[in-house]
């Protein structure tokens, strides 16, 4: 009776495509029983008994309609904080963002699990389909209830995020970071940085830089000094040219100086100060000259050289069972 009543909520039918698949098209007032059915779907057509129990939480076997039901209990109960926001007005339900992702959860025909270079529901899902709608000054309750870039302080109602010059505070606008306590734009490429997080979308901080700066993320085949540096993330070590160890960075790679082979080094500035281009200034690092100005060093770190890493396609395996069904949206 239960799974009969489930269906009539259901847009295109119980049967979906007559194979058992279910048709995803998701109202506000349906999405639990669509997040119940691709749920369960996946379960019974890739998961073992015991991880469908687990799943479920229970200890003996369940029907696939037993699961719709219970799935869509648990589910009803997780969305009361939503549905309360979305009868006072202050949240609506993007039915596209949430029929992409169910749609990229779902198991193909006959397929378990493959192997691919990007998870079918990372971009679909990343999302969410409850969307804040309150504007700034308006009533709220909790954060989601307001915009992107608006949050609900102790005052309950909507506020602008910090902007940029303005106290960093609990987090800055889209487009900033925290930079000493005040919000900044996201730096460009070729802009001094101290950690990816700093960095435009598409950049990462080179930190195995002498100068760390924004840079371009790197693709397949290029070279690359660490996962972070590569659009795959995933950099294949090359070797150390004096050890042959692995190494993705001349870092971590140790070598000998050219004043003294008995001395270990990584860097040029273990065998001995420098000096600054600009003033003539003892100098270890480029920070401490001035700024038109570099650390040159007298002495090298031979051998200290990392050959051969390169960004590669990354390899990743699709499970329909514990891959999608972690992926699942959950509220907000």
């Amino acid at each position: 009776m239960r799974a009969a009543a489930l269906c009539l909520v259901i847009a295109v039918g119980c049967g979906g495509d007559g194979n058992g698949r279910p048709s995803v098209s998701t109202t506000a007032d349906n999405v639990c029983g669509q997040l119940a059915r691709v749920a369960c779907f996946n379960m019974y057509s890739c998961c073992a008994e015991s991880e469908i129990e687990s799943r479920l939480g229970v200890t003996d076997p369940r029907t696939e309609d037993q699961c719709i039901t219970d799935f869509e209990r648990r589910c009803d109960r997780s969305l009361a904080r939503i549905e309360f926001s979305r009868k006072n007005n202050r949240v609506r339900f993007d039915s596209a963002a949430m029929n992409a992702c169910l749609q990229a959860i779902e198991a193909p025909d006959g397929t378990c699990a493959t192997v691919s270079t990007m998870l079918p529901w990372t971009a679909a899902c990343m999302t969410s389909a409850w969307v804040g709608i309150t504007p700034d000054g308006g009533a709220c309750n909790f954060a989601y209830e307001c915009g992107a870039d608006s949050t609900c302080p102790v005052s309950q109602a909507c506020t602008p995020k910090p902007r940029s010059g303005q106290p960093c505070g609990t987090g800055c606008a889209s487009g900033l970071f925290c930079n000493v306590g005040m919000c900044a734009p996201l730096l460009s490429s070729g802009q001094a940085c101290a950690a990816t997080a700093q960095c435009q979308t598409g950049l990462f901080c080179d930190l195995a830089a002498t100068a760390p700066t924004c840079t371009a993320l790197h693709e397949t085949g290029q070279a690359c000094t660490s996962n972070a540096s590569c659009a795959s993330n995933k950099c294949n070590p090359g070797t150390c040219a004096a050890s042959g160890n692995t190494c993705t960075a001349n870092t971590q790679c140790t070598g000998t100086c050219s004043n003294s082979p008995t001395i270990s080094c990584t860097l040029d500035s273990t065998c001995g100060a420098g000096t600054c281009s600009v003033g003539g200034a003892a100098c270890f690092t480029a920070g401490t000259c001035n700024v038109t100005g570099t650390c040159v060093f007298p002495n090298r770190c031979t051998g200290a050289t990392c050959v051969g890493a390169v960004c590669a396609d990354n390899e990743l395996t699709v499970d329909y069972c514990q891959g999608a069904l972690s992926a699942l949206p959950t509220v907000p």
